[in-house]
């Protein structure tokens, strides 16, 4: 299943560099068929794909479909030769990369313009961070003991 999905998200990232820039989609169809053996190749696709989204300067949903196919990729192309069992696409990782996707469409596509957005955004992305991740881990009710020197 990680080889189907690992193929069709390829041929999706293909496809999209080829409705933006066909000149750029022969060397992103070698770039990700190599991909599939060679992971800087899987991830020189990608950056083939973010050169053409802003040398096309294409609109924000166009960019946002390129970017779920990309991660899709890199997700599904980085595990393509891991052992049997190690799955790429999970609820977690699909979840995710939709819901960034979606917050960053309509970051974008919001009308406000805060002139000291800039300024506070990279504080409240830390502490946004910060609060998913404090309730991701495990609560502990006690305290772990602090080992010491050995005794003797």
């Amino acid at each position: 299943m990680t080889r189907f999905l690992a193929v069709l998200a390829g041929v999706l990232l293909v496809t999209s560099i080829l409705l933006m820039a066909p000149l750029a989609a022969l060397p992103a169809l070698i770039l990700v068929a190599a991909g599939w053996w060679f992971r800087p190749a899987a991830v020189a696709a990608v950056l083939v794909a973010i050169g053409v989204l802003a040398w096309a300067d294409t609109g924000v949903l166009a960019a946002a479909a390129t970017g779920l196919v990309a991660t899709a990729y890199l997700l599904n192309a980085a595990t393509v030769t891991a052992p049997i069992g190690v799955v790429p696409t999970t609820l977690p990782s699909v979840v995710g990369a939709v819901g960034f996707t979606v917050c960053a469409v309509g970051a974008a596509l919001l009308p406000l313009r805060l002139a000291w957005a800039p300024a506070v955004a990279p504080v409240v992305v830390i502490v946004l961070y910060a609060l998913v991740i404090q309730g991701l881990g495990p609560r502990s009710d006690r305290p772990e003991p602090i080992a010491g020197p050995p005794a003797g």
